[in-house]
C-alpha cells in the first residue's frame, strides 16, 4: 500500500511550485555607486577646487563636470560660489541647484553659509531619510565662496558643515589624496601653484583608485579678485604627463640617494642626468604646448 501525503500544512510537508517553462534571471542586487575624488585648497590668494570627470552608474560611465559655479562673472555684485561634491551624484545636483537657487541674493558669505547648512540638512531629513531601499544615498560637498570681506572654504560631511583652513578631500580616494596633500601649507602658495599640486594629486589618485577616473581632471580657481578661471583640458593633461615622466626620473635618483655605500663621484653622475632629463624633458612639453598653440591659430 502506497502511503499518501500528508495535506499542505501538516507535519512540515510544504508543497513544491510548478516550475515555470521559461525561468526569469535572477535580479543583481544594486551595487553601491562609484565616488568621484575631489579636494579644496584655501590659498593665500584664492581657492582651487578639484574634481575628476567621470560619472559611473551601474549600466554606464561617461564624462561630465562635478564642478558648478554661482555668479562667476567678475563684474557681479553678489558672492560668488564653487562647489564640488562626491557620492551619490543626483542628490549632489540636487543639493547644489537648491544652494545656488537660494543664494542668488544673498548678501555675504556669511548667509550662504547659512544656506548651505540648511540645505544639506533638508534633503537629509525629506529626502534620504524615507529613500526606500538600502543602502541609502550619501554625498559630500566642498563650497568655495568670496565676497567683499575675503573668503570662505566649506565642507560637508553628513549633516555637519564646517570651515576649511587649508585643504579638505572627499570622496573614495579621500585617503591617499590627503596622504599625498599632507605636509602641503596651500595658504603660503599662489592658487596657481597650488593648482598645479592640485592636478598631480588627483592624477595619483585616479590612477590607484577605482572608482576614480575621466579622461582629465577638472581644476577651477576662484581668485580674491577678477572672475573664476578654469585651467583647459590640454594644459592638464600637460601637467598630468610631467608629473608621470618626473616620478619615473626620481626613482634612480632615489635609489642612489638612499645608498649611503655609493661614491660620492658616482652619486654626483647620477644627480646630473637627472637634471638633463627634467630639462629634457621642460623642452618637449614647451614644444607640445607651442604646437597646439600653433594649431588653433
Amino acid at each position: 500500500m502506497i502511503p499518501r501525503k500528508p495535506p499542505p500544512g501538516l507535519l512540515g510537508y510544504v508543497p513544491k511550485k510548478p516550475r515555470h517553462p521559461y525561468p526569469f534571471p535572477e535580479r543583481l542586487e544594486r551595487k553601491d555607486p562609484p565616488m568621484t575624488i575631489a579636494a579644496g585648497f584655501l590659498c593665500r590668494d584664492g581657492i582651487v577646487i578639484c574634481a575628476d570627470s567621470e560619472v559611473s552608474t551601474d549600466l554606464e560611465k561617461f564624462e561630465e563636470s562635478k564642478i558648478f559655479s554661482l555668479n562667476a562673472e567678475q563684474d557681479s555684485q553678489h558672492p560668488t560660489i564653487i562647489f564640488a561634491g562626491s557620492g551619490w551624484f543626483d542628490f549632489v545636483k540636487m543639493t547644489v541647484d537648491k544652494i545656488q537657487r537660494r543664494s542668488l541674493f544673498a548678501a555675504n558669505r556669511f548667509e550662504i553659509e547659512e544656506i548651505v547648512e540648511n540645505t544639506v540638512l533638508e534633503v537629509n531629513r525629506k529626502h534620504i531619510r524615507y529613500y526606500p531601499t538600502d543602502p541609502k544615498p550619501f554625498f559630500n560637498l566642498l563650497v568655495g565662496i568670496r565676497d567683499e570681506s575675503g573668503l570662505s572654504l566649506l565642507l560637508t560631511a553628513g549633516t555637519s558643515v564646517n570651515r576649511i583652513t587649508q585643504y579638505a578631500c572627499i570622496g573614495i580616494g579621500d585617503t591617499l589624496a590627503n596622504y599625498l596633500a599632507r605636509g602641503l601649507t596651500p595658504q603660503r602658495e599662489t592658487s596657481q601653484e597650488a593648482a598645479l599640486l592640485a592636478v598631480q594629486i588627483l592624477d595619483q589618485v585616479k590612477s590607484n583608485v577605482p572608482g576614480c577616473g575621466g579622461l582629465f581632471s577638472e581644476v577651477v580657481i576662484l581668485p580674491k579678485q577678477g572672475a573664476v578661471s578654469r585651467i583647459v583640458p590640454s594644459k592638464l593633461i600637460d601637467i598630468e604627463y610631467r608629473a608621470r615622466d618626473f616620478n619615473i626620473l626620481l626613482k634612480p635618483l632615489l635609489m642612489s640617494f638612499s645608498n649611503p655605500t655609493i661614491p660620492d663621484n658616482e652619486f654626483e653622475a647620477k644627480l646630473a642626468e637627472f637634471n638633463e632629463q627634467c630639462r629634457r624633458v621642460r623642452e618637449e612639453a614647451k614644444e607640445r604646448l607651442e604646437r597646439a598653440r600653433r594649431r588653433k591659430v
